[in-house]
């Protein structure tokens, strides 16, 4: 009786064990849940950054029209100067002289004209006389106006706005006409040169905007204007660009200030797409992401990446496209054709996802 008790216990032990394997044998396969987003599409503006100088638009040389010692010397180096501000003036007495000569001059055959041109109205003179009267009369007007002109160019004025930057000679000095008695720097405008590549060259068409910035002065960017593009490359392989700054807008800069030069461009290859930094992966020296699959899979796929957008994203420039689902959490965890299942998103009514 007590085998028979025994073998009936093992046999339900047996049967028992069999039931359990064949529940373990039935158990489903765990999903892993990961976090998706869409690939998202990157900004399409693109900032380059290059160095340059501030320079004056241009040095101009003040010079007498005629010649004389200088009287009078009105400003000295580094003074700000408006245009039509007299410099310099000339020592004015022989010209005096010389305008009182053609005055004299012109007043006298002035008077014969008159009579002569009274007379023909008349016809009480020949003509040829009446001719002579009149070409004697255009000829001192031009000694006299050529006198005024001489007498004012004793003083001489400056042609723009600016800064004297050099006086070249001292008072009572003689100097002849054109001698530059001082150089004068003009700021109607300041001009900025950068060098840029071929690459953005090409480009010049879909630039936006220039700007640019001088820490020292001010932490915001201000405006500049386009010049102009050169036609030739340098030696190495750059274009130079003339850009154009208004002084008024920032009376702080001066020439030979540094800036940094902002270039905004379009860009010309379409959208571009761009992902969370937490999406990448590498393996073997490649970069892949996990694309999410309308069949619950994830598919590994080489990525070719770019610069990076400045939010936590990094611009893809081929591998995936605007609106496929990448995994963005656990990258490093998953296998290729892997079944997974996507993390439902967080609502403002379901912080934490707990409800």
């Amino acid at each position: 009786m007590k085998h028979l008790t025994n073998s009936a216990f093992l046999l339900f032990s047996l049967v028992l064990l069999a039931g359990c394997a064949g529940n373990n044998n039935g158990q489903t396969e765990i999903i892993r849940k990961v976090k998706i987003e869409p690939v998202q599409q990157a900004d399409s503006l693109q900032v380059k950054q290059y160095s340059g100088i501030i320079k004056e638009a241009a040095e101009v040389n003040l010079a007498f029209r005629v010649a004389g010692p200088i009287q009078k010397i009105l400003v000295k180096e580094g003074d700000y100067v408006r245009a039509g501000q007299v410099v310099a003036q000339m020592d004015t007495r022989d010209y005096e002289v010389q305008l009182a000569a053609a005055q004299a001059q012109y007043e006298q055959v002035k008077a014969e004209a008159d009579r002569v041109i009274e007379l023909h109205n008349r016809q009480s003179i020949a003509g040829n006389d009446y001719d002579k009267a009149v070409s004697g009369l255009k000829m001192v007007e031009a000694q006299l106006k050529h006198a005024n002109n001489q007498m004012g160019d004793t003083k001489l004025t400056a042609p723009v706005s600016g800064y004297i930057q050099k006086v070249n000679f001292p008072e009572n000095e003689l100097v002849d006409a054109g001698m530059p008695v001082a150089s004068l720097v003009n700021v109607g405008h300041y001009q900025v040169e950068v060098e840029i590549p071929v690459s953005l060259y090409v480009q010049r068409e879909n630039i936006i905007s220039f700007s640019a910035l001088q820490p020292a002065v001010s932490e915001e960017e201000f405006p500049v204007d386009l010049l102009s593009y050169s036609k030739k490359a340098s030696n190495n392989q750059l274009y130079k660009v003339q850009l154009r700054i208004n002084p008024a807008s920032q009376p702080k800069l001066a020439p030979g200030m540094d800036v940094q030069v902002n270039i905004v461009l379009k860009s010309s290859t379409g959208p571009v797409a761009c992902v969370p930094l937490n999406a990448l992966f590498n393996q073997n020296g490649k970069t892949y992401v996990w694309v999410y699959q309308s069949n619950g899979t994830v598919q590994k796929r080489e990525v070719v990446t770019g610069k990076l957008t400045g939010d936590g994203r990094i611009r893809i420039e081929s591998g995936v496209q605007v609106n496929e689902q990448v995994v963005v959490a656990g990258v490093n965890q998953l296998n290729e054709n892997e079944q997974v299942e996507p993390l439902e998103p967080v609502s403002e009514t379901n912080i934490g996802g707990l409800l």
